[in-house]
């Protein structure tokens, strides 16, 4: 049986894996892997700040925006600690931090790329590197590849059109009849008109990032947020995007991000400690004031919203202008207006519609023989390792899925 993979990145490697990992079966499998680029993996090498984040401990279907009933199957099949036993196999260990985001031991992308490069080539799985697929179409039984290449199966693992200038992913499923949902970057870069953010680019800080749409507040997440001109970034904001994303397929109204730079105390508390370097160092200027709680430069941002001079004495301030200043550390309004556009974003939300293919299976409703996995699929979580808990899980899914078909196939031979 020869079985053409659509894409050398993580969701295809580690399907041609799962695929060879059993060969004493009656259909043995050829499995040919099709990348444009000169060398599979290339994204997965920027995972994780080049770590790559691997999976998560604590990944659940719930995690999966709306795709949440559609990835189950995947998961219950093939949960974290599944992913983390196949990479053992593979001879790659890995450790977890607190929040359950797992790295390989060496902390280098490089390695979990070259685990899988490296069984890939042990089992026999052939590359076609540099060899971009410009079209697909079946006929009969049999898939045919740029018009010229014959496969029994096909998985498309293309992943989407994150970060990257030249994708036809979504042009290939079109040519097989599938339909493509509204897409729009995810884990990316939040854009707004806020002039503040001019003054505090390149500041980073620990904070609480509230994301609201109209009274309704939608998420909450705590982490780091960096400043640079118009932009919010850092993972906090980047884990809003999703939920900012969506919105703008559907809605022209602006949401927007409450900051609160000292999560670490309730309003009443900040107001006491506040009056406290009020009445301790109250002969010192206003632009000190706010210092032990947060950088500098967003104290005074802070103050100036508030019209305070930096230069007033600190202990010319009232109870009221106190409450004032404590709830704008507390709850800073940034209006967003949009997002990084899909070349800096880290995943894709949209993709091939989850209604025409089958969850159990991932083999398209459509087109027999035709599998999907990974991000290419209308499916995307946050950040911290769970779109590539995806992109394992569904890939083995799909390589289990065929090798299941081709054994009842073998066993039920047709007749004639």
């Amino acid at each position: 049986m020869k079985i053409a993979i659509i894409g050398g990145g993580a969701s295809g490697l580690a399907c041609a894996i799962e695929l060879m990992k059993t060969q004493n079966i009656p259909a043995k499998y050829e499995v040919c892997i099709f990348e444009k680029n000169e060398r599979v993996g290339k994204k997965l090498l920027s995972t994780g700040n080049g770590r790559c984040n691997m999976t998560n401990l604590n990944a659940t279907e719930a995690d999966y925006f709306d795709a949440a009933s559609f990835v189950k199957p995947a998961f219950s099949k093939f949960p974290p600690e599944s992913n983390i036993a196949f990479f053992e196999s593979l001879g790659l260990f890995s450790r977890s931090d607190e929040d359950g985001r797992v790295y390989p031991l060496s902390n280098q992308a490089s390695g979990v790329l070259d685990a899988l490069r490296f069984a890939c080539v042990r089992s026999g799985v052939e590359f076609r590197l540099s060899q971009r697929v410009e079209s697909i179409s079946k006929h009969g039984e049999k898939f045919v590849i740029n018009n010229q290449l014959n496969f029994d199966k096909v998985v498309i693992c293309a992943g989407s059109n994150a970060s990257l200038k030249d994708f036809n992913g979504y042009g290939l499923l079109r040519q097989l009849s599938h339909n493509i949902t509204k897409t729009a970057p995810s884990l990316v870069k939040l854009t707004t008109c806020a002039n503040e953010t001019k003054q505090l680019k390149g500041i980073r800080a620990a904070a609480e990032l509230t994301l609201k749409i109209g009274s309704k507040t939608v998420t909450k997440e705590k982490g780091e947020i960096l400043f640079a001109d118009n932009v919010l970034s850092g993972i906090a904001s980047m884990q809003l995007s999703s939920y900012i994303s969506r919105h703008f397929m559907n809605n022209k109204s602006f949401p927007v991000v409450y900051v609160d730079f000292v999560p670490e105390f309730n309003f009443d508390d900040l107001v006491r400690l506040i009056g406290s370097v009020v009445k301790n160092i109250g002969s010192e200027k206003c632009e000190n004031l706010l210092l032990g709680f947060m950088p500098k430069k967003i104290g005074e941002v802070i103050l100036k919203k508030l019209g305070l001079s930096l230069n007033l004495p600190i202990n010319s301030l009232d109870i009221k202008t106190i409450k004032q200043i404590a709830s704008l550390c507390k709850g800073y309004a940034f209006e967003i207006n949009g997002t990084a556009p899909s070349s800096q974003a880290q995943v894709i939300t949209g993709g091939a519609r989850l209604d025409e293919f089958d969850s159990k299976t991932l083999e398209s409703k459509k087109v027999k023989g035709l599998y999907c996995c990974g991000e290419i699929l209308d499916v995307d979580g946050p950040c911290g390792g769970y779109n590539l808990q995806w992109a394992w899980s569904s890939a083995r899914l799909c390589a289990n899925s065929i090798i299941k078909k081709s054994l009842i196939d073998s066993s039920h031979p047709k007749k004639g």
